[in-house]
């Protein structure tokens, strides 16, 4: 499963969402015992499918979330990714017309060589503005900095990303973004999300690489569900 060890390689890192189907992180959280439940799959042209699922929480004024990445290449399929972390908003743009955070996590690949570690550790700086008055319609623009320790290459990798989501109407958003790490050329993702119920969203979106192969280009399919209020 090289090509998709590759894909999760580079996404990993990113799996914490500003809001399905972003993976450049924002600069808000979950209310405290509000829960959220995150699931999207990602097929490639190079016919790798790879399936995603991150539930999380609030609690403590930190956002607290877990997720598994499954992948299906060559007509076997395997378990290939985990990650825990937790996100603080200092300044939430909720709240006003920016807003900045913390994001740390723990992110795993089960399917490369080395199984003793414990992961490859992560920080992120998140930092958002809203681009208008009304909070209803504004545009936001996310802006992601951060590190991460690729323990399998004994090296540090700088982490990136900037996104932009437009609301244009009662359901429906705009979103696009770049992201990436220093090493490699950057994701280029665009598309949108429809919020067909009260507090869930679907979204559909096109990733593709700047000068990539066919395995760096892929369609993402989606979901968020999140309840106000969950825990007791």
């Amino acid at each position: 499963m090289k090509t998709a060890a590759l894909i999760l390689a580079v996404l990993a890192p990113c799996l914490a969402l500003a809001g399905r189907p972003l993976s450049t992180e924002d600069a808000s959280t979950l209310d405290d015992k509000a829960c959220q439940l995150e699931s999207w799959v990602d097929r490639t042209r190079g016919n790798v499918t790879a399936f995603f699922f991150a539930p999380a929480c609030g609690y403590a004024g930190v956002e607290w979330q877990a997720g598994a990445a499954r992948t299906r290449e060559g007509g076997r399929s395997a378990t290939s990714a985990a990650f825990v972390q937790g996100k603080h908003a200092f300044r939430s743009v909720d709240d006003g017309a920016w807003g900045v955070g913390l994001v740390a996590g723990l992110v795993r690949a089960l399917d490369r060589e080395v199984k003793s570690d414990w992961g490859d550790p992560y920080l992120i700086v998140p930092v958002s503005f809203g681009l208008g008055e009304d909070k209803e319609t504004r545009a936001l623009l996310h802006l992601n900095l951060g590190v991460t320790r690729n323990r399998a290459e004994g090296r540090n990798l700088t982490l990136w990303g900037v996104a932009v989501e437009k609301p244009v109407g009662a359901r429906l958003a705009l979103l696009a973004e770049v992201f990436g790490e220093n090493s490699r050329n950057p994701f280029v993702r665009a598309g949108g999300r429809y919020a067909l119920l009260e507090g869930f969203d679907v979204d559909l979106t096109w990733v593709t690489r700047s000068g990539g192969e066919r395995e760096d280009r892929f369609w993402s399919l989606g979901f968020h569900w999140e309840a106000e209020g969950f825990l007791p």
